[in-house]
């Protein structure tokens, strides 16, 4: 019981997407360069799905900006689509999950590594994927997860030799439910849930294996450019639920993640109130010049890189929680150090919050 790293002589597999076919390897999965039809279809995808957040999330303002510059009419059309979003109930779809895959090729490709001794545990059920960092929009947790295996394809986007369960989920605010124009996308994916008390019991209960993001909206209060800030030193409750259930702790830290965008981290204080107060942030953020919705680039990898066996405890105490927690912080910081290198950030310090 306790906390497994990766032994050197263990090999280490991974899968890239975002080249239009993907490319799988033992140690290495650089893959070939992104090919500007790659590129251009990716593009389309990532400004359809995050542009509908954008768009979904500002819908009470453009609402009243239609409703002064072309007349209730435009304003009514847009509001009567935006609660439609919400309300209709649309299903999984396995093309929409592929179609939003490629567009890893504008992020410059997305590579998951996983230890050889830890993809033998995905086999099972009963774990919890910690994604860290979340970033300003959640690129390695949507690229490199459960969204892989609902896409349905296993040649292209992950192969069944890395074993992730056909039911395997996520979760995510609540709030993100509520969006319109990007509800859609999530009941299209069907690769998370509302993270609700009842949803997680749910889950727990039935020893699914699901991936959270333990910073969560916090994450993208704090983000700051090139560095690797993650929000965790707070983070209890997901370990409150893995010692009631006597889950395994899978960490896994996405490379990249906080070099995707610029944002004013003068806005920092405000964020962290509005996700105290609403659940939510609104971030000021910009990626490629030409286009700030386009992420810069450069690539992202996901590497599951630790194991933390936890004991069933039904009540833990504070003593446990703490106990638990600190070999959490300790160990995603020494995978942080241990693959760093790896991926061009040996410089980089990871900053807990």
């Amino acid at each position: 019981m306790g906390a497994h790293g990766l032994l050197e002589p263990d090999r280490v597999h991974s899968h890239r997407i975002g080249d239009g076919f993907g490319t799988s390897g033992v140690e290495s999965s650089l893959g070939p360069s992104i090919s500007w039809s790659s590129y251009l279809r990716g593009a389309l995808a990532h400004s359809l799905v995050w542009g509908s957040l954008q768009v979904g999330a500002l819908s009470p303002f453009i609402t009243l900006a239609l409703y002064h510059l072309q007349g209730p009419g435009t304003a009514v059309f847009f509001l009567s689509m935006a609660v439609l979003s919400v309300l209709v109930p649309f299903s999984h779809s396995p093309s929409f999950c592929r179609f939003y895959l490629g567009s890893a090729a504008c992020v410059g490709g997305s590579t998951v590594w996983v230890p050889e001794k830890i993809l033998q545990r995905l086999q099972a059920g009963g774990y919890l994927v910690c994604f860290h960092p979340h970033g300003i929009l959640p690129l390695g947790f949507s690229f490199n997860g459960a969204l892989r295996v609902k896409a349905e394809e296993p040649t292209q986007f992950l192969p069944e030799s890395f074993n992730f369960p056909k039911d395997c989920n996520g979760v995510q605010a609540p709030v993100l439910w509520r969006v319109p124009f990007f509800a859609p996308a999530l009941r299209m994916w069907d690769a998370c849930t509302p993270a609700t008390k009842s949803n997680m019991k749910k889950l727990l209960a039935a020893k699914t294996a699901f991936g959270i993001i333990p910073g969560g909206s916090e994450d993208v209060a704090i983000h700051e450019h090139g560095k690797e800030n993650v929000y965790i030193n707070s983070r209890y409750g997901f370990i409150k639920y893995a010692l009631q259930h006597g889950y395994c702790l899978i960490l896994a830290y996405t490379f990249g993640e906080n070099d995707q965008y610029y944002s004013l981290s003068c806005l920092r204080p405000l964020n962290l109130w509005l996700v105290k107060r609403f659940g939510f942030v609104l971030p000021l953020f910009w990626g490629k010049n030409f286009c700030p919705l386009l992420p810069r680039g450069g690539g992202l990898n996901t590497v599951y890189g630790r194991v933390i066996d936890l004991p069933v405890i039904q009540d833990p105490t504070s003593e446990d929680l703490v106990k638990w927690h600190a070999i959490y912080v300790e160990e995603l910081k020494a995978m942080f150090d241990q693959y760093k290198g790896q991926f061009g950030f040996g410089d980089r310090e990871l900053r807990c919050h």
